[in-house]
This record gives C-alpha cells, structure tokens and sequence, in this order.
C-alpha cells in the first residue's frame, strides 16, 4: 500500500546544513505534519550523535515527534558519520524485509551512500521512495534514483527566518541615533553581520513592508534634507511573536 509510509531521517545532516547554511532550525512539527497529510505515517526513525552542542538542544523537539531516536555517538570522531550511516542503512534493510505491508520509504537524507539502498528498494522490494534533503545539499547520484526529491527549508520559510536577523538589527539600531537606517543599509548590515546573501535580505525586508511589520518614514538629517528610513511597527512583531519588550 502506497499509502502506508515509513521515514528514516539523518539528523545530523539536517541539522547541521540547516545550522550552517540557511542560521536555522529544522522545522520537525511543520514537516511531520506535511507528512501525515499526504501518507499514513508507521513510524518515524531519528538517526544522530546528540552528544554536542547545540544539537543536544534539539533532542526534545526531535522527540517531540517520534519515539524512535538512534544515537549514533562513538568513541571516536574518525568514520563517525560513516557509522550513522551503516546504522541507518541497516535498519532500512532489515524494515524492508520485516514490514512488507509498508509502500512507501521516506528516506531524509542527502548522501549519495543510500544509492543502493533506495535502488533495492524500488527494484527488487517493489516500494516508492521519496528523497527529502537540504537545498544544494542532495547528491546528484541519490537524485537520480528517486522516485521524487524535495528540498527543505522552502525559500518561504528561509525568508521568514529573516525576519528576526532584521528585528535585532532595527532593535540596535533604536539605541543609536547616529545610524540611518535606509532599505539598503539595513540590507547591506543584517547580511553582513548574519554572513547571509543579501537576495535574501532584501526579499524579507520587502515582504515585511508588505506585511506592515516594519514601515518607511521621512527623517530629517539635516536642515533642509530628509532621506527615507525603516521603522519598525513594534506592536505588530510583538504580536508576530518577532520581538518581546
């Protein structure tokens, strides 16, 4: 039944690609739920080192939505990701041969080692199988034995989570007078200080005008000059949750 589905998830590589890449968390909830609206979701499998900081503070979100979580810690760092890989590898394999009932594999990784796997699996076990993974994070070989990839964060929720780099910037920049805060300088600082594309700022800082969250305003520089600023509307990110007084 290919309605029936199971998810394997290496954590570590979306933990860390979202932490590297994108300064933010995974969205566990938001993603479970996406799934529960388009599969009868068996179980879903967690595979991860939670020994470190800061992806040890993540372990109540990740078992905020399942049961199943695998560590993968070892007492040694060489061949550490190879090992959560073997881990996960094998208990993909041994559900294939355990649960026949389950149609469809979700399988949330990006590394081209679970080529095999997933060609076992639609081949010679007859299941769909479904590649999540991280934006340019996904191996070219592991595309093209999917039945289908998605890509996490979606640019929606990489724009929103630029919303509080501009929040804090607007935030400092009320202590200081001096600063201006034009569209492109506030741009051109959040970027600079977050080591994030300015495309990105820009397109959060737009949709957060469009929103009413932050508003453009006439300040007066000098005596006969006035230069347009952003001001951010306080009430509407307190109530955004974006901001607390």
């Amino acid at each position: 039944d290919p309605h029936r589905a199971i998810a394997f998830v290496d954590y570590e590589h979306w933990f860390y690609s979202c932490k590297n890449q994108f300064h933010i968390t995974p969205d566990l909830t938001g993603w479970r739920q996406a799934l529960e609206a388009e599969f009868a979701i068996e179980d879903i499998l967690v595979f991860g080192d939670f020994s470190n900081w800061p992806i040890a503070e993540t372990l109540n979100d990740v078992r905020a939505i399942t049961n199943h979580v695998i560590s993968t810690q070892q007492g040694t760092l060489y061949h550490k990701k190879n090992m959560t890989d073997f881990i996960m590898l094998d208990s993909i394999y041994q559900t294939a041969v355990d649960r026949p009932e389950i149609g469809s594999y979700i399988l949330f990784t990006g590394d081209g080692h679970f080529q095999s796997v997933v060609k076992y699996l639609k081949q010679r076990m007859n299941k769909r199988v479904i590649i999540y993974g991280i934006t340019r994070s996904i191996s070219g070989r592991l595309r093209d034995v999917a039945d289908e990839v998605r890509e996490v964060p979606t640019t929606t929720s990489v724009i929103r989570s630029r919303f509080q780099m501009i929040v804090d910037n607007l935030a400092y920049v009320a202590q200081h007078d001096e600063i201006i805060p034009s569209f492109h300088g506030t741009v051109t600082a959040v970027a600079r200080r977050n080591q994030v594309e300015e495309a990105e700022i820009t397109a959060a800082l737009q949709q957060m005008l469009d929103e009413g969250l932050v508003t453009r305003k006439d300040r007066r520089v000098a005596f006969n000059k006035t230069v347009k600023v952003i001001s951010p509307n306080w009430d509407a990110l307190i109530a955004a949750g974006y901001w607390k007084p």
